[in-house]
């Protein structure tokens, strides 16, 4: 059973049938009209030279009804607070970073286009570093020290994934930062999305581990509450995941590690206080480190005229709703699937191109037994994702599977994935045989581009190595 099943989740990425999404539900909103751009293949590109035209005006509005106005309201609150407590640009000019970027491709559609101008790049690499070697050092020796005395921060409850610390938890590391943030690292978002820096707002600021030894390692496939992310490495060399992501460990002092796409399935590099840049909405997770420690400094980036209203609907439709947040733990008990469900609607009706959504508003009609609504949701969040997603392709096979098309789309290879992977998952394995059978299974999920998938076998593989090590 085990070795059909790896035989058919290893076929299942080039055999997949085509499916069709409502041409209504793709094309609600806005914003279609961004040149095709094939995502992940070919050489990276140069971005074009930002417009002298900024960006920062919000989109106009018909009306603004109640709902809206308590988002705008909420968002004006968040700038306020990133006020408060991080550097804000007094004037637009372009900074002390002079280096450059490298556009990486993404194809049309993969974000709302009504935050971003048709021709901008979203996924970008710096050619040069953005932070000093002694800002890198004092960022990651300042994390080091909280975390020894203070404890940890952690996005995920789970274990096994990252540890971090808000930079405005480390008094002397913030008023470092915020000296950067004016003189590099905001204008230079800016100029590379064509906006104002006096328009941006750091909505939250963290130093990131990964560490091989603790099992803190990796990050799971997410999106980010971001108009843009922008993540640095703090470590000499290796690879980072998006956002401003800055990084600040150099690249000998660790193995492994990354940030992959899903649009590309690529994972991209980054050098010691060298940054991606990219929309928030893009797909992304962080790669496992196999050896040693990895830093990385993630801004998460807000503009005070682009409200992200689909993202904040759509953080109400998921607190309310019924999807778990991890592929393997049972759909939740609703705190409120109407609002859940309303919330969800309206965010995919202001931005139709986001496959979480839709993915959320599937779980919550399956919760209802409407598989056939649920079937169109997960669909969508298939076709959005280019097959990719893995959880949203049993949940098609799923709502398939309830509504008798047997037939549909290799059922049967969809159900044999996930319950294969459900029922390991959930299995406590017995000892080393059970390594092969967890590493084979890696490497399929590695194959389908299910990074997620493959660092939860990953993790089982190096749990069942380290309890058989301690056994005398």
């Amino acid at each position: 059973m085990l070795l059909a099943a790896l035989v058919a989740l290893a076929t299942l990425n080039v055999r997949l049938a085509p499916l069709r999404v409502s041409p209504a539900a793709m094309m609600a909103g806005r914003g279609f009209g961004r040149a095709a751009n094939p995502g992940g293949t070919g050489q990276p590109k140069k971005p074009r030279k930002p417009s002298s035209k900024r960006r920062g005006r919000a989109p106009p509005r018909q009306k603004i009804g109640s709902l809206e106005a308590k988002l705008l309201q909420e968002h004006a609150a968040s700038c306020a607070a990133a006020e408060a407590t991080f550097a804000v640009c007094a004037s637009d000019g372009d900074g002390e970073y002079a280096a450059g970027w490298t556009a990486h491709p993404v194809p049309a559609g993969a974000v709302s286009e009504t935050l971003y101008s048709a021709d901008q790049p979203l996924l970008l690499e710096s050619e040069g570093p953005l932070l000093s070697e002694s800002e890198c050092g004092a960022l990651t020796n300042a994390m080091l020290l909280h975390g020894a005395a203070g404890g940890w921060d952690s996005r995920y409850p789970l274990a096994g994934y990252t540890r971090e610390v808000k930079v405005s938890d480390m008094p002397a590391a913030l008023e470092m930062l915020n000296g950067a943030l004016r003189s590099t690292l905001l204008p230079a978002a800016a100029s590379a999305f064509g906006l104002e820096a006096s328009h941006l707002r750091v909505n939250e600021a963290l130093v990131v581990q990964y560490d091989a030894a603790s099992g803190h390692n990796a990050l799971p496939i997410h999106r980010d509450f971001s108009l843009l992310t922008m993540s640095s490495a703090l470590d000499a060399g290796g690879r980072q995941t998006g956002l401003l992501n800055v990084a600040l460990s150099p690249s000998d002092s660790y193995a492994g590690g990354g940030t992959w796409f899903e649009h590309s399935g690529e994972t991209l590099v980054c050098e010691r206080g060298g940054a991606l840049l990219h929309a928030g909405g893009l797909p992304h997770c962080g790669v496992p480190v196999t050896r040693g420690v990895r830093h990385l400094l993630v801004l998460f980036l807000l503009a005070a005229p682009l409200p992200l209203l689909a993202g904040r609907l759509q953080a109400i439709g998921a607190a309310a709703g019924t999807k778990p947040q991890f592929f393997s733990q049972p759909r939740r008990r609703p705190a409120d699937l109407a609002l859940s469900s309303a919330a969800l609607q309206l965010a995919i009706e202001a931005n139709p191109r986001d496959a979480e959504s839709h993915s959320q508003l599937g779980h919550n009609f399956a919760s209802e037994d409407r598989h056939a609504d649920a079937q169109r949701c997960f669909e969508a969040a298939v076709e959005l994702s280019r097959g990719r997603d893995f959880a949203a392709l049993v949940s098609l096979a799923e709502a398939q599977a309830a509504q008798r098309q047997h037939a549909a789309a290799l059922l049967e290879r969809y159900e044999e994935a996930g319950l294969l992977f459900d029922a390991l998952i959930d299995e406590e394995p017995g000892g080393m045989e059970d390594v092969e059978a967890w590493a084979s299974l890696g490497v399929c999920m590695a194959a389908l581009r299910q990074p997620e998938a493959a660092l939860s076998c990953q993790k089982q593989v190096q749990r069942i190595r380290a309890a058989s090590a301690s056994v005398p």
